[in-house]
């Protein structure tokens, strides 16, 4: 059997077809950060050369928990790394598998703990803990759905990929800087915040929409409707896991059922916020911290609920989002088919100010 053989030269062009679009506007914080957990008492070498790995794969901010023993090493041969000491204690014992107390990990990445009460799982999720963010700044907040030219259903609903990609190289290329709401507790760190997200979570957001995000390496957050995982037109579990996985999607709640919840009684409110959360929890090991009411329907119950389990609620629309609103009625600027560059300029100018 032959082979062809295709030799290319490792050029500009070619590094620049490889490698993901940054912004000269950017800084570490806009770069993708990294939790590393690495060594044990007397062993210096996993965390060093971990923790050296994340920084030159190109993460922005890298965090390093080793063991205290061994924190001062690690300090001074961790180069660009953030290295951070955590308790040394007895291990708790469960089935024969060690398990560590991580407050300390909890504590300086403002994780949040959810305990699954049907397989008694744990999962700490970085950014889902409660915090407060630097008030009265403007953070414009898109509405999109689905990215695609095959519209088999409301056509507005179906923002063009060739649209979507002019709108995410505007962003990149004027400064703007698209962050998720768990960045939201460093804004200051941002000058020019936007959020984009994307409701129900349609298959194109998989097929049309992640690779112009990693084209450009842009973030964005995906409301997801649990029970609809791999029904027609929405993506499977496993498109799910991959886009939390990839680093540039944070995948939130849409419900469990898409159901209107305005009308809705403490009981299904209760079952529709909780059993979401578990479901995409799950799904993507991360639990979601942020709701998306379907239809932008809610009533005073409807916001009750939703702060017991989770830390923003979003409106279908409103217009421009500021810090100092209500967290749980989050504005939103919604993006259709039919919006041109010039609207959505005018949409992001506000951000930072």
């Amino acid at each position: 059997m032959a082979y062809e053989r295709k030799v290319e030269p490792i050029g500009r062009e070619l590094v620049r077809r490889l490698l993901p679009h940054r912004s000269p506007e950017g800084h570490k914080g806009t770069f993708g950060k990294v939790l590393c957990l690495c060594g044990s008492m007397g062993y210096t070498g996993a965390p060093v050369f971990a923790s050296r790995g994340a920084v030159r794969s190109g993460a922005g901010l890298v965090f390093l928990g080793v063991p205290e023993s061994i924190w001062p090493v690690a300090a001074v041969k961790s180069d660009e790394a953030m290295p951070f000491p955590l308790p040394e204690a007895e291990p708790l014992q469960n089935g024969g598998t060690d398990y560590y107390v991580l407050s300390a990990v909890s504590e300086e990445n403002r994780c949040a703990e959810y305990v699954d009460d049907e397989t008694g799982l744990r999962y700490l999720t970085p950014g889902a803990a409660r915090f407060s963010i630097e008030q009265s700044v403007n953070v414009p907040v898109l509405m999109y759905h689905a990215v695609s030219d095959n519209m088999w259903g409301i056509d507005e609903l179906f923002v063009s990929p060739a649209s979507m990609e002019e709108q995410l190289r505007y962003l990149v290329d004027n400064g703007y800087e698209p962050i998720w709401f768990s960045d939201l507790a460093e804004l200051e760190q941002y000058e020019k915040p936007v959020i984009l997200t994307f409701d129900d979570g349609y298959d194109d957001n998989y097929t049309e929409l992640l690779p112009l995000l990693r084209k450009y390496n842009v973030k964005a957050t995906v409301f997801m409707i649990a029970d609809a995982m791999g029904m027609q037109h929405k993506m499977t579990e496993e498109q799910v896991r991959e886009m939390a996985d990839s680093g540039l999607v944070s995948i939130q709640s849409h419900g469990l059922t898409h159901a209107d919840m305005d009308a809705m009684d403490e009981e299904t409110l209760i079952r529709e916020l909780g059993e979401s959360q578990r479901i995409l929890t799950r799904v993507t090991g991360r639990q979601p911290s942020v709701l998306c009411y379907p239809t932008g329907r809610y009533s005073d119950l409807t916001l009750e609920v939703a702060e017991r389990y989770y830390n923003f609620g979003l409106k279908m629309v409103g217009g421009q989002y500021n810090t100092a609103d209500d967290p749980f009625l989050v504005s939103r600027y919604y993006v259709s088919r039919y919006t041109g560059l010039d609207s959505f300029a005018a949409m992001v100018a506000p951000a930072g100010t």
